[in-house]
């Protein structure tokens, strides 16, 4: 799923940008933004959190190779260039950003 620019969504509503069938994720969990040539990653005040490589915070920017976790589901970013998606982890990798959303036992969290 290509990202939103300047800005995507992640929940559990249907009406988010990438919905997770998880319910320890929020409604609204979080939110992506692009700010310039930056992705900042940023929790909408969801119930359970959100971690940043291992951290809960509340926002933060997004390197390539950072994980977040929003409820069971496990995120990785990789970052390069112009090409932004989402894609689940057990799909091939291309060379492109994209954030894989999995809970811990490697099932995809995205509905379609």
């Amino acid at each position: 799923m290509t990202l939103k620019r300047p800005r995507t969504t992640l929940g559990r509503a249907l009406s988010n940008d990438v919905v997770l069938d998880d319910a320890r994720v929020s409604r609204f969990h979080a939110v992506i933004d692009a700010a310039g040539p930056f992705f900042i990653l940023i929790d909408l005040w969801s119930r359970n959190g959100l971690c940043h490589n291992g951290k809960k915070v509340h926002a933060r920017a997004l390197a390539s190779g950072d994980t977040f976790t929003l409820g069971e589901c496990i995120a990785r970013f990789i970052a390069e260039e112009d090409y932004v998606e989402v894609v689940v982890e057990s799909l091939p990798s291309p060379p492109d950003m994209r954030a894989e959303l999995v809970d811990s036992s490697g099932h995809s969290l995205l509905t379609s």
